[in-house]
């Protein structure tokens, strides 16, 4: 502990003075210009590298594609400090002046909870669409980080860029659904301790429209849900759609769909109708427009091999 308490003392001496000032989570919060950044989740290390700001990137965490997993000591030139979250000293070491995470539970207790952090001259942010409370407007939600970490990283120019472009991929995903018949969706999270999915709160149900298609269980107003084997029997979706991250691959997936006395009975297993997408093109960040049109591209062939 004292060795944490000598890297704060470090730290607080070099550090400017809280500067800029912007809303994040319905909270206002005070940085200066941030020069170096560590990001505790992969889709947000993404968002700080397509913004151009890559140099000032001095460490990443929690890596989540089974690509990126493979490359544990750095990511894209970047250091990787730790396979999960960091802990308080390693987080420290590193000097940030801006932590950014893209789910909640990247923000701990004590030192490295927002507030802990903010006391001790460290700047935070969290992607909206991870703050307690938040619409499901989740393609507003990337615009709005797109703006304000645009904003606090003098990046102004490349966030527009990135937020038409995906505005541009949104319509051109609508436009290539068309009208007709929606294909029903099962998306697979993760098969660990049960069939993991999402219901309404989640993403990938706006995802899934924004492509004119619908997640069989948007019905359930929660965020998280887990069914059993009969109830996806009897959903009997046209399509599943696989996450395919470090911890659960989507080749593990495909063999318990196709092994399982019950999973391999399903429609789509027995049609091989499942498609295969890293876990962070599931969540909402500047790609989301580019993930949009590619799934609508390999629905439609899907749709019309049916």
């Amino acid at each position: 502990m004292s060795r944490l308490w000598m890297l704060l003392s470090a730290l607080l001496y070099a550090m400017p003075v809280l500067a800029d000032r912007y809303r994040n989570c319905g909270e206002d919060w005070n940085t200066a210009a941030p020069s170096r950044i560590v990001a505790l989740n992969q889709h947000a290390a993404d968002l700080v590298l397509a913004l151009g700001a890559g140099p000032a990137l001095v460490g990443v965490a929690y890596l989540d594609d089974t690509d990126a997993g493979q490359r544990p000591s750095e990511y894209f030139g970047v250091p990787v400090i730790a396979r999960q979250y960091p802990a308080s000293e390693v987080l420290y070491a590193q000097q940030p002046d801006l932590v950014i995470g893209g789910f909640a539970t990247a923000f701990g207790d004590g030192v490295t909870s927002r507030s802990g952090l903010a006391r001790n001259g460290v700047g935070s942010y969290l992607l909206e669409s991870a703050c307690n409370g938040h619409s499901l407007d989740y393609f507003a939600h990337v615009r709005n980080d797109l703006l304000t970490l645009g904003r606090l990283l003098h990046k102004q120019p490349q966030a527009r860029q990135l937020s038409e472009a995906m505005d541009a991929d949104l319509a051109s995903a609508r436009a290539l659904a068309g009208a007709g018949k929606s294909l029903s969706v099962f998306y697979l999270d993760s098969e660990v301790k049960g069939l993991d999915s999402e219901g309404r709160r989640g993403f990938v149900t706006a995802l899934l429209a924004s492509v004119g298609a619908r997640n069989v269980f948007a019905d359930i107003n929660l965020y998280r849900v887990t069914v059993n084997r009969e109830t996806l029997l009897a959903s009997d979706p046209d399509v599943i759609l696989l996450a395919d991250a470090e911890w659960s691959p989507a080749r593990r997936k495909r063999y318990l769909l196709s092994h399982d006395p019950v999973l391999s009975q399903l429609r789509a297993v027995r049609e091989n109708r499942m498609i295969d997408i890293p876990f962070t093109h599931l969540l909402p960040t500047f790609n989301s427009g580019r993930v949009a049109l590619e799934l609508a591209r390999q629905l439609n062939a899907l749709k019309k091999n049916k």
